[in-house]
């Protein structure tokens, strides 16, 4: 099981980019993280909202890291979208 951090949101070429980061249980000093990516204002939670959604399967050593990959990953779904 994995537990949750918050959600950073950033806006990136007119679409938002939330990221949170997921610490492992069961590896406690390793991390990963999941994306949402969706037009601003709309309700990220809700899957009928989102255009895109990843995460991935490496492990971060950091939070630090594991959100900053989230980002570079919600960056580039963005750019797919926005071709």
């Amino acid at each position: 099981m994995e537990k949750q951090e918050n959600w950073s949101t950033e806006l990136y070429k007119g679409m938002e980019v939330h990221v949170t980061t997921l610490q492992k249980e069961e590896a406690g000093h390793l991390w990963d993280y999941t994306v949402r990516v969706c037009e601003p204002g709309v309700d990220a939670s809700a899957e009928s909202e989102l255009a895109a959604e990843s995460g991935d399967d490496a492990d971060y050593a950091s939070r630090a890291e594991a959100l900053a990959a989230g980002f570079v990953r919600g960056y580039a779904m963005v750019d797919e979208i926005r071709k």
